[in-house]
């Protein structure tokens, strides 16, 4: 065996990506999908789409019709790896293989640079002997990391693997790391604005440098503004189809986000040219404060429709009786289901560790550069992660790399790991408990709140009952010409296909809100004549989740016609086509006025 060690000694991440590799594609072989969700479908729908037209501008995808058509909010180069790969492959052994392959190989070898990054933070944050830690580190950051296993095609995995890269070249004080994490800041952001925070915190610390006159401060601000503008540019022109610079999209890369990058690089590159060494900080501190408030003023005065962020396109009944009502949408202080239950105890882990840097560099009051960015990034997404539980995904990675630390502070002699694990930053002996109390005091408060506070819980919208099954068995169909199906959004996604004989009406996205109201108000009690919804949507079909038991009282009760249809009992304009016993789906074809109706779909054949 000593030819492993020697082999994880030179190669520590390599190794580490080999065991975590197999062991992703081991839980996706099992048909255990971690971290997955309906994004991925939509993804490999959209990546189809990219591949079949090699149209980067177009973003209306097929066979989603509200009937408005449907404009995603993610740009292409999100798809541009699996889209490559695709590319590559096609010619060779066809358009459905080509993609499993792209779905699968793509999030595995993000992984590698991923972990390259985690180590060298790991490194950075004091440990001699980084590939002692980096197993330890993996352990308790590995529910994150399953982001990258096969399948997981959503945005998550490339953001986080920007994130790390950041915080990587953050802890260096190289011109070129910062001119590189300009970059990296205008790409995560032309992505998604879901990490601006940790970014506005990334511009925050190179600002902080330029104030104080850190050493060579003022060129890192400088070279991070100048690619900070660049690409944003660049990227707003590779994006943004021409002719549309000037329309605003809230939800996705366009002129508002481009108006506050390049004002953000712009101020960084003007401030420390002109100052040089000139000015204290205060007039320093004083110009950057006015110079980006004056730009988030002229930015909100161009574009005030932005002010409520990517979901204000939303309706309010969208945003009540769907968006309110999604998990990862909620706050830890409104999420009873998560904190009243055996997620506490990873809760109380995961805080336990990202928040143990944070007590090191005020308790042990270390001065260490790099474990003070730690400290600020860890504490970011713990605060995140309690307003909007859609964070919580990113706090193992800063758990994994602080809780070797509390592991170093109460066990370096006993287990003998003096010699690897060897740190110039923990807290004192006398001290060490106290790097517990952050994690221990926020866990127990929140479980306090939760069982002090027991809010009201009103009746789940009929939308939801309606696609309340197991939606991963949904059976596939070969539907007749011209199918229009209106569900509930997660049935929708589920029956989402290339099949140009298909459109959906509604899946569970917010640029999709306007087929997200009509589905819920066609099962909505408070409807009054749910046929006139299957008019506007378009509609040739119904499809809702199935109940074949005995009858439920206290669904009938309170939803009638959703009820009749989950059970089997349509209304006369309506007629329940054949499915398997086993299908998790009932389907229905629409009645016309003149008593046409159109064909049922039958079982696909190829399943």
């Amino acid at each position: 065996m000593s030819w492993l060690r020697t082999g994880y000694a030179q190669y520590p991440v390599v190794c580490t990506w080999i065991v975590l590799a197999l062991l992703c594609t081991f839980l996706w072989w099992m048909g255990a999908n971690l971290n997955g969700d309906v994004d991925d479908l939509l993804k490999l729908h959209e990546i189809r789409f990219l591949v079949e037209t090699g149209n980067i501008y177009d973003r209306t995808l097929p066979n989603i019709l509200q009937p408005e058509p449907f404009v995603t909010h993610w740009p292409w180069i999100v798809d541009l790896p699996y889209a490559l790969v695709t590319w590559l492959l096609r010619p060779f052994i066809g358009l459905e293989p080509a993609l499993s392959v792209a779905s699968f190989a793509v999030p595995l070898l993000m992984l590698l640079p991923a972990l390259h990054f985690f180590y060298r933070i790991l490194a950075a944050i004091g440990f001699q002997t980084p590939a002692a830690a980096l197993p330890l580190a993996i352990l308790f950051a590995v529910r994150s990391f399953f982001e990258f296993e096969p399948g997981r095609i959503d945005y998550h995995n490339l953001e986080m693997l920007l994130l790390l890269a950041a915080v990587a070249l953050l802890m260096s004080e190289r011109r070129g790391a910062a001119a590189a994490n300009g970059a990296i800041a205008a790409l995560a952001l032309a992505i998604s604005t879901e990490f601006a925070a940790f970014f506005a915190l990334v511009m925050a610390v190179y600002a902080f440098d330029f104030i104080f006159s850190a050493r060579d401060g003022a060129m890192r601000l400088a070279s991070f503004g100048a690619t900070l503008s660049a690409g944003a540019v660049v990227l707003f022109l590779a994006i943004v189809p021409f002719g549309t610079y000037a329309v605003a999209r809230c939800d996705s890369y366009s002129a508002p986000h481009l108006l506050a990058l390049a004002c953000a690089g712009g101020t960084f590159i003007a401030l420390p040219l002109l100052l040089r060494e000139r000015g204290g900080w205060m007039l320093r501190a004083g110009l950057l404060v006015g110079l980006a408030g004056a730009s988030l003023v002229v930015t909100i005065g161009l574009f005030p429709q932005c002010v409520n962020g990517p979901y204000a396109v939303l309706s309010d009944y969208a945003r009540d009786n769907w968006l309110n009502w999604i998990g990862q949408e909620k706050s830890l202080l409104t999420r009873r289901n998560f904190v009243l239950s055996s997620g506490i105890a990873s809760i109380l882990i995961f805080f336990i560790g990202a928040l143990a840097p944070a007590m090191i560099v005020g308790v042990g009051k270390v001065r260490d550069r790099s474990l003070i960015i730690l400290a600020l990034f860890s504490v970011l997404a713990v605060v995140q992660s309690v307003v909007w539980f859609r964070y919580f995904r990113y706090v193992p990675l800063f758990a994994g790399l602080g809780l070797p630390l509390v592991f170093a502070a109460f066990f370096p002699m006993r287990l003998k790991i003096e010699t690897y694990m060897t740190v110039r930053n923990y807290a004192a002996p006398s001290q060490k408990y106290l790097l517990l109390a952050p994690g221990l005091v926020l866990s127990l408060a929140l479980l306090l709140f939760h069982l002090a506070v027991k809010p009201a819980e009103p009746n789940a919208p009929a939308g939801q009952l309606a696609d309340s099954c197991d939606l991963v068995t949904t059976p596939k169909f070969d539907w007749p010409a011209g199918s229009r199906v209106l569900s509930s959004p997660l049935v929708g996604i589920h029956l989402l296909s290339p099949d140009p004989k298909l459109s959906i009406v509604a899946i569970p996205f917010h640029n999709a809100g306007h087929g997200i109201e009509r589905a819920y108000r066609f099962l909505d009690p408070q409807t009054e004549n749910p046929r006139a919804i299957v008019d506007e949507a378009q509609a040739t079909h119904v499809a809702v989740c199935a109940w074949r038991g005995k009858p439920l009282a206290w669904l009938e009760n309170g939803y009638s016609f959703a009820s009749a249809l989950i059970e089997g009992r349509p209304p006369e304009w309506l007629s329940e086509c054949a499915t398997d016993p086993s299908s998790p789906l009932r389907i229905y074809r629409y009645v016309g006025t003149d008593g046409s109706q159109p064909a049922c779909p039958t079982l696909s054949v190829a399943r």
